[in-house]
């Protein structure tokens, strides 16, 4: 027997018997006994992730993340936002990828309960490519995986490999960078710094995650549960979390007082709504001093100290008042979240402790893995047409789809993403170098700039546009990397590095 499909077998019936359970509440359902009641009974059964349960559905992405049948993989079962919950067939099961397992439900007449009645294989949330019953898989039946199954993991298999290898695909920048930070590294860990090469995207995928954890019953992101700043060499202790400050006094005179910081202020934002989530996004987190700007919080935002247990006596505590909610003491609320953003090459990174590195989970964002943010559908133009910024710009949706329409005949997003591939390969390769100085997609964005939207977009007005964010962007950049190298050693990477950008044959004939 291949254990892989057997393993496949038991995922599938851990996955039916998750979402029968939560939805439904029936222990007499078939798999209960084998793969529910076990992690009930040792306390370790995790219902709901971070999403809740109205009535008999869902709201919010995720029930529970599992490694138990991933191959060391993490395999996660998700509820769509876009639907209303797991009975509407917004409920899947993937290993980070496009490709998913998504349950198919049957509503019982006399009951009133929804069933699974099949699974199906899909592309996210495309149509059905194929489709199995519980009965046809033999799901359950105590049985060697039967024929059916077999054709079932060979189509899922052949459509995404992802949950078989950790291996970044080269050139597609698909995959559920999103699903990963939201589902999993943040949800565990509570504190997440996002690394990696400038211009990946790492800020904005953190505001993404914060709107994701922020949205209401309807899915729509409540403002005043996400906030962010930036750290910066001046930024310390007093902007973080309290300080006095100079306020103006009823004489005329200036006085000083103690006032919450920005992070505090955030925390009792959230313990007057305990039952929401909150996040905290600190971007360039390594550029301010650590130490000065936390302080005694290195105890309290320990995600093993979040609540009143990590309470602590802040540098200003004899003036907080009587009637304050930290009185007692500061503690970080479980239901807040830190994510800091920054760049592995900053000079600034080896100002971070082990003891403030240890209290976080760390993801590299790779460039190979954020290309999307290139796809025609998913670019801004309205800035592209009138850059003039006391002009705003409002495209309508024929405007914006009639410009994405002539990026999509140019083929924008394959052209523009070769260049990035083959200038991070070339970058990748060079000894001087090495991945941590990859360039990310956004620098690829300014493309647009240098494009003329009047009339349609040819090869070679693209080409230029390209050269044009090398001689402004990119050289730049590369140059100060750089920079310490012989004048001859600069040039001569600096040339192959070009050759590679504007080459595509070439960079592939390297590979």
């Amino acid at each position: 027997m291949d254990p892989k499909l057997e393993q496949f077998k038991h995922l599938l019936e851990y996955f039916v018997s998750h979402i029968e359970y939560v939805t439904n509440y029936d222990t007499s359902f078939v798999g209960y006994n084998q793969y529910i009641k076990p992690h009930i009974d040792a306390g370790d059964f995790q219902e709901k992730g971070f999403g809740h349960k109205a009535g008999s559905l869902f709201s919010k992405k995720t029930i529970a993340a599992w490694n138990d049948f991933g191959n060391g993989n993490v395999v996660n079962i998700t509820v769509d936002s876009r639907f209303n919950g797991a009975t509407t067939r917004g409920v899947f099961l993937h290993w980070w990828n496009g490709y998913s397992v998504k349950a198919n439900w049957k509503l019982d007449a006399d009951t009133r309960e929804s069933h699974v009645i099949s699974l199906i294989i899909c592309f996210k949330n495309d149509p059905a490519e194929k489709e199995a019953s519980l009965e046809a898989l033999g799901l359950f039946d105590g049985k060697e995986p039967n024929d059916e199954l077999r054709k079932f993991w060979a189509y899922y298999e052949s459509r995404d490999d992802s949950h078989t290898s950790d291996k970044v695909n080269e050139d597609s920048g698909k995959g559920s960078l999103l699903s990963e930070v939201c589902d999993y590294l943040l949800w565990h860990n509570k504190n997440l710094i996002l690394t990696g090469a400038p211009g990946t995207g790492k800020t904005y995928l953190a505001k993404q995650a914060a709107e994701w954890y922020a949205c209401n019953d309807d899915d729509v992101p409540e403002d005043f549960r996400f906030a962010q700043v930036q750290f910066h060499p001046s930024y310390d202790y007093t902007d973080f979390v309290e300080g006095l400050r100079p306020v103006s006094q009823t004489n005329g005179q200036i006085g000083f007082e103690r006032q919450d910081g920005i992070f505090k202020t955030f925390c009792k934002t959230a313990l007057a709504h305990p039952n929401k989530l909150f996040v905290f996004i600190i971007d360039e987190i390594n550029r301010g001093d650590i130490n000065k700007i936390f302080g005694e919080l290195f105890y309290a935002i320990d995600p093993g100290y979040r609540g009143t247990k990590g309470r602590v006596k802040t540098q200003y505590q004899s003036l907080v008042p009587a009637d304050d909610v930290f009185a007692e003491g500061f503690y970080v609320p479980n239901n807040v979240y830190i994510i800091g953003t920054m760049n592995d090459i900053d000079r600034s990174v080896e100002s971070m402790d082990f003891a403030f590195r240890r209290r976080f989970a760390w993801r590299e964002v790779d460039p190979r893995e954020t290309l999307e943010m290139l796809k025609e559908d998913n670019l801004e133009l309205a800035q592209v047409i009138e850059p003039d910024p006391t002009k705003q710009v409002e495209l309508s949706d024929k405007e914006q789809q009639k410009l994405v329409d002539k990026l999509k005949a140019a083929s924008f997003y394959e052209v523009v993403t070769s260049y990035c591939n083959n200038l991070n390969r070339a970058i990748r390769n060079e000894a001087s170098l090495g991945a941590k100085y990859q360039i990310g997609p956004s620098y690829y964005l300014k493309t647009l700039n240098f494009l003329d939207f009047t009339g349609d977009i040819g090869e070679e007005q693209l080409q230029e546009a390209l050269e044009q964010v090398w001689c402004l962007h990119l050289e730049p950049v590369l140059r100060e990397y750089l920079r310490g190298r012989s004048h001859k050693d600069s040039e001569n990477i600096i040339a192959a590095l070009k050759d590679s950008y504007s080459n595509s044959a070439a960079a592939e004939e390297e590979e």
